[in-house]
């Protein structure tokens, strides 16, 4: 992997104003996460299990209790709705093979490279799997919330934003990596079976020509879109990404014999608590 692979047919400016917004994202996204964990840090009350973390010590929770069997396999929701518990593992374990493939092509690209030969093709497999089955998870997710609505579910704007944001970053990222390789037509295409089979439709549709035209463009959308999604995070409702790692860690600690509150009502409990505790 080398500049034509990661930034193919791509202006050096260009490439400095990506480093720019990636940049700015990374501290939005950082800011964000960190101003969340005060806040809830804000609403422990003296006899809970948080009590004391503060805001690093929530983080650090978070981190580690993400690979807890009740954060890796949503055992909470299956029982409730097995659809949304396979549509939730789905997206989270593909989203997790995404973010640690680009980590890995990161540290690929600026660090030493370790992703060559039979590494590379497997490597790419796994992303173009991870990523697909992503893209049908938020898919279905989003024509579960607008079209095939159950009665019981309420419509979120919030929802209805992440989730076009993720679907519309891995549509155009399968879009950018058809296009590549749909021009430079590489070998061992067949390890990338999903970008391969986008690139052979637009290519049949418009060409090699009109594609390296407009693959300047894709690409910027591309990155604008995943650079809003990451952003945006932290300020929407899916806080309770964060939230489940706490909320298994008091299942183990205090909850368990008792009803266990979805990761959503823990974090509107934690806001109430903190509310309550600033008007005093």
């Amino acid at each position: 992997m080398n500049m034509v692979t990661e930034f193919w047919n791509i202006p050096r400016g260009l490439i400095s104003v990506f480093y720019v917004f990636a940049f700015a994202t990374v501290v939005i996204f950082l800011l964000g996460f960190w101003d969340k964990m005060r806040i809830w840090s804000k609403g422990m009350d003296a006899d809970q299990e948080l009590k004391g973390m503060g805001p690093a010590g929530l983080i650090w929770l978070s981190i580690i209790k993400f690979f807890s069997p009740e954060c890796l396999f949503a055992r909470r929701l299956f029982p409730r709705s097995f659809i949304r518990g396979l549509m939730l593992v789905g997206i989270m374990w593909g989203f997790t093979l995404l973010f640690l493939g680009t980590v890995g092509r990161s540290v690929n690209y600026y660090m030493f490279q370790f992703l060559d030969g039979g590494v590379w093709l497997l490597f790419s497999l796994l992303l173009d799997i991870a990523g697909i089955v992503v893209l049908i998870g938020t898919g279905f997710g989003l024509y579960r919330k607008y079209i095939g609505k159950p009665e019981r579910m309420v419509k979120s704007t919030q929802d209805g934003i992440l989730l076009s944001l993720l679907f519309l970053v891995l549509f155009s990222g399968f879009l950018v990596e058809g296009i590549r390789l749909a021009v430079l037509n590489p070998p061992a295409t067949d390890w990338s079976p999903v970008g391969f089979a986008f690139g052979a439709v637009v290519k049949a549709l418009l060409g090699t020509k009109v594609l390296s035209a407009l693959y300047i463009g894709i690409w910027a959308i591309h990155f604008l879109f995943a650079f809003s999604f990451i952003a945006y995070i932290p300020f929407s409702k899916y806080e309770h990404i964060f939230a489940s790692q706490i909320s298994a860690y008091l299942f183990e600690n205090k909850w368990r014999e008792k009803e266990i509150p979805s990761d959503w009502v823990f974090a509107e409990e934690i806001k109430r608590r903190r509310d309550e505790r600033l008007k005093q």
